[in-house]
């Protein structure tokens, strides 16, 4: 059977001596102290069960190895009277860890435990490992999981775990406090994917073991919901958000403000609430730490674009996942352990980690297949995707003019190999302002009523920027439509459009071209750009997706569906019934979102301007 995605893209290669590459698969290492039978047993006080929903096995199984390696017990079973630590997963809501403890408790159970008895502090797992770097057991209060309380000792005595049973006070800590926690749906599926995103095919990671595709009705996986959280720290909640319905002159300012791109970077930086976890939509990318993980994370972006260039778009997202929190962890990664302690990680990717961490190097890529870089050259070219560029290098292609000297390139194809250069490379922010204000000024002549502003990277304020993509909408949710060809022809007679790429309807509301343009001026370059006109009801959640990043609306959509929504580029709606495998079978109902802040809000967000969106 013919190798399939990523394995055409490397040589094979013989295996080395396997203590060269990482530790055996359950994480036992010949480093003398620090080891089953060496380590200091400062966690010899503790009697945990490390609940596996959301960790998947071969995580759970290694942290209940590191806590025996420092004197715990371990016990498998959630209602062990025994029990002084539950240890769950970053994801899991206080809610689905109530459901979690009822089924563990049976038909009838009121609970995991024997009402009556003292319950276990419920900490998150990076407790565990916190202890394990610090070499000391540490305060769980700040990891703790409060469960929603279902009722409290009469005459305000010693709150309930939510079955009955008294709290535990932490060893070392002052006593546990619980309150209801805030209403948290459970995940019901994995973050919806654009085709952009998926592409053609779904193969199987088997360098993250841990991805999987969803199976059952409401299935997650771990590392889908993982990957969109972040490694900082929670705080204090953020100052209550802005109302809603704001009339369309203040939409029009809200968003003007935030294409302008002079927001104060720290003015809205506030923490996401508590209850909210560590998603990333709820978190600014300004609080964004210093990536101690640079010389690793360099060497796995160079085989996660190779994986995406090859067509293996599943295995190339589960890189960037990993990277992810790799770039989000708050110290260097120097081990095989803590690799596979990181969301997102499986076992495969872990060695990886532990290889570069410990060598500086990574083997694979040292065996990358000649046909890597070749086929990278041809993606590059607008319109040439990995299996047209695959195809050709099989067909003895090697070399740009090697392509030119093809007879059937389709017309995109001769215009990105003809502004090839140019294409790739990166504009400066004040020539990406000059495009948008001259599509602007071509768009308010056609009508002054018109809303344009300019998306993407360019409204995240970065200072410089691949394409621009100009977003347009009518008040009155009609002219839209009627205005874009208008625009087109202006600009096309001006000379600024200088190739037409693609033009067409996205799902018949939103109207979408995409084409190249060039500013006056001998020493100009061709630049990409992209118009789209959409209906005012749908200008909020386009404005939205349009902005990215695309981390960023992954993480967004993936929270709404644990809210039994669905967020696209054109609605945000409620009620949304999904079938067994995940998908809709139920549109729902669309809901008024009539600004950007108003989305955040349906969704309990804290509102995050543009510039805090660049994950």
């Amino acid at each position: 059977m013919e190798p399939r995605g990523v394995t055409k893209a490397f040589a094979k290669v013989k295996r080395r001596a396997a203590a060269t590459a990482a530790p055996p698969r359950d994480g036992k290492r010949n480093r003398g102290e620090g080891e089953e039978g060496g380590a200091p047993p400062f966690l010899r006080a503790v009697c945990a069960c490390v609940l596996a929903a959301g960790l998947g096995r071969a995580r759970a199984e290694l942290l209940a190895s590191r806590l025996r390696a420092h004197g715990g017990r371990v016990s498998p079973d959630p209602a062990d009277p025994a029990l002084t630590h539950l240890l769950v997963a970053e994801d899991v809501t206080p809610r689905r860890l109530l459901r979690l403890l009822e089924a563990a408790a049976g038909p009838g159970g009121a609970g995991a435990w024997p009402a009556g008895g003292p319950a276990p502090v419920v900490v998150r797992v990076t407790w565990l490992s916190d202890c394990v770097a610090a070499g000391e057991a540490l305060d769980p209060e700040p990891y703790r999981l409060d469960l929603p309380a279902r009722e409290e000792a009469a005459g305000g005595g010693t709150p309930l775990a939510g079955n009955g049973r008294e709290v535990r006070t932490p060893p070392g800590g002052g006593p546990v406090e619980r309150g209801a926690a805030p209403a948290v749906a459970t995940p019901p599926g994995p973050p919806p994917r654009t085709a952009e995103e998926t592409g053609g095919g779904g193969a199987s990671d088997d360098d993250n073991e841990e991805e999987a595709r969803p199976s059952g009705a409401g299935a997650v996986t771990a590392t889908d919901m993982e990957a969109l959280l972040t490694s900082a720290s929670r705080s204090s909640p953020p100052e209550a958000s802005g109302h809603m319905g704001l009339p369309d002159q203040a939409a029009a300012a809200e968003v003007r403000s935030g294409a302008a791109g002079g927001q104060d970077p720290g003015a809205s930086a506030a923490p996401a609430p508590a209850s909210l976890g560590r998603w990333v939509c709820a978190e600014s990318s300004e609080r964004k730490r210093v990536n101690h993980n640079a010389h690793i994370t360099d060497k796995l972006e160079v085989l996660a674009r190779a994986y995406q260039q090859t067509g293996d778009r599943w295995r190339a997202l589960g890189y960037s996942k990993a990277i992810n929190a790799l770039k989000a962890h708050h110290r260097p990664v120097a081990t095989y352990e803590e690799a596979c302690a990181l969301p997102g990680v499986g076992e495969r990717l872990a060695k990886k980690v532990a290889e570069i961490a410990q060598s500086g190097e990574l083997r694979q890529l040292q065996h990358l297949d000649p046909s890597v870089g070749v086929i990278a050259t041809f993606t590059d070219i607008w319109g040439v995707g990995s299996k047209t560029a695959q195809a050709w290098y099989q067909q003895g292609l090697r070399t740009l003019d090697d392509v030119r000297a093809r007879e059937t390139l389709t017309r995109q194809q001769q215009i990105g190999l003809r502004h090839y250069d140019d294409l790739l490379l990166r504009m400066p922010r004040a020539e990406a302002h000059d495009i948008e204000r001259t599509v602007c000024t071509a768009a308010l002549a056609v009508d002054a009523a018109l809303l344009c502003v300019a998306c993407g990277s360019y409204r995240r304020g970065k200072s410089s920027c691949g394409d621009v993509d100009v977003l347009v909408t009518h008040p009155d949710g009609r002219s839209h439509a009627l205005a874009l060809p208008r625009i087109l022809a202006s600009l096309h007679a001006s000379g600024f459009l200088t190739d037409d790429l693609v033009s067409h309807d996205e799902g018949g509301s939103q109207h979408k071209y995409m084409g190249v343009c060039r500013l006056p001026g001998p020493a100009s370059r061709h630049r990409r750009l992209d118009l789209i006109a959409v209906p005012h009801a749908e200008f909020a959640c386009a404005l939205l997706y349009f902005t990215g990043s695309a981390h960023f609306n992954r993480s967004m959509r993936a929270l709404a569906r644990t809210r039994g929504m669905s967020l696209s580029e054109r609605a945000l709606s409620s009620g949304v019934a999904r079938g067994g495998g995940g998908g809709k079978v139920g549109a729902g109902v669309a809901l008024a979102t009539p600004t950007e802040r108003s989305v955040f809000e349906l969704l309990e967000l804290p509102f995050r301007e543009p510039h805090e969106r660049d994950w």
